[in-house]
């Protein structure tokens, strides 16, 4: 027999009851209950937790969506500003153009007004002068075409300087106009830069929650797995301890009620009995039955056989658990008919008394560890 087994074979007949079964059951539903009450709040707190996770979800698609759109918007803006950074140069180099122009007129008005002034004095010379007296009329004709066609040249001179003054308004105004709308594209540029910055942060902030969400899902589900195996342990538990208990008021039944586990007379009673030879009383766990040489020793119950071997003064010895904390013991056998595990009914030959003239058995009833008297529980 291995150490542990004697050293459960020594407590048992040796040590006190240190539990007692009646509230067991009790003990295990209330904790049943408790357990079961946290595995439902576990799995309350998995759901919410999963309703978060899906809100973080439909939320990071939502702004998602969003950041797309304000990407496709930025892209635009900055296209549009790209074209009206073109459209700006463009009207500057118009504008310049503009300006050399009006300048080229200026100058050339100034000086067909030069050449005018200088024809008309010529002009007044000739007529009035004595000159004029000589006057030839195809040479006054000539010079009078030529004032006409000087004052033209003033006019067109007049009339450029004046187009490249309203080119040189309009291009300023295009230019000024321009220059809004890219200061108002900016602002709206930086305006979406900005909303997208937020987004971001929001995104960023959302899929934080999410995978928080997810980490106290894992933590939370793996929880409720570790307590649902120990509501299944103690449910096991319960059942084990009510079969145990339910065992118990079957064996408890059978009070008065045993089958002797030998046919013979007890000759050493339960308790404290006086030494047949010395002046003094001894105290027996069991009784002792006198029977016939070589009789069949029965169990008493169903059970099983915890132990079956030699052990001390008890001489071969089979130990049956009837369950419910119920043992029997039987001792001083000749020989010994069943093996450790071995499951018994009642009346089952587990062995025998030797050839002797007067052979005893040692007979012990225990309740959970603690010895009864036999002759309450036999026939």
């Amino acid at each position: 027999m291995k150490p542990i087994q004697m050293f459960c074979v020594l407590a048992m007949l040796v040590l006190p009851a240190a539990t007692a079964y009646p509230n067991s059951t009790g003990q295990y539903k209330k904790e049943l209950e408790n357990s079961s009450k946290s595995l439902q709040d576990l799995q309350k707190s998995i759901k919410e937790k999963r309703i978060e996770k899906e809100k973080c979800l439909l939320d990071e698609k939502c702004i998602g969506v969003e950041l797309s759109k304000i990407e496709r918007e930025l892209t635009r803006f900055q296209k549009k500003g790209d074209a009206l950074k073109k459209d700006i140069k463009k009207n500057e180099k118009m504008l310049a153009q503009s300006e050399n122009e009006l300048k080229r007129a200026g100058w050339e008005k100034q000086q067909w007004i030069n050449t005018l002034d200088s024809e008309l004095n010529k002009w007044n010379q000739y007529h009035y002068s004595y000159n004029s007296l000589f006057r030839d009329n195809i040479d006054e004709q000539l010079r009078f075409e030529a004032v006409v066609q000087k004052r033209s040249y003033v006019g067109s001179a007049l009339n450029k300087e004046t187009m490249s003054r309203q080119a040189i308004n309009r291009w300023q105004a295009a230019k000024d106009k321009l220059k809004e709308l890219k200061g108002q594209q900016e602002k709206t540029l930086q305006d979406q830069e900005s909303v997208r910055a937020q987004k971001k942060d929001i995104l960023k902030s959302t899929i934080g929650r999410r995978v928080a969400a997810e980490a106290d899902i894992a933590k939370l589900t793996e929880s409720a797995k570790a307590l649902e195996q120990m509501i299944i342990k103690l449910e096991k538990e319960r059942k084990k301890t009510e079969q145990e208990a339910q065992e118990k008021r079957k064996f408890k039944e059978k009070k008065k009620h045993l089958i002797w586990p030998v046919e013979g007379e007890i000759v050493l009673k339960f308790g404290r009995n006086k030494h047949p030879d010395l002046d003094t009383y001894i105290i027996s766990n069991g009784v002792k039955i006198r029977a016939a040489a070589n009789s069949d020793v029965r169990s008493v119950g169903k059970g099983e056989v915890m132990f079956s071997g030699e052990f001390r003064s008890y001489g071969q010895m089979v130990i049956i658990d009837h369950g419910g904390g119920f043992f029997t013991i039987y001792g001083q056998l000749s020989e010994i008919l069943v093996e450790e595990g071995q499951k018994v009914q009642e009346g089952t030959v587990i062995g025998k008394l030797g050839g002797a003239k007067q052979p005893v058995l040692y007979f012990e009833v225990r309740s959970e560890s603690k010895p009864e008297d036999p002759e309450l529980w036999l026939k």
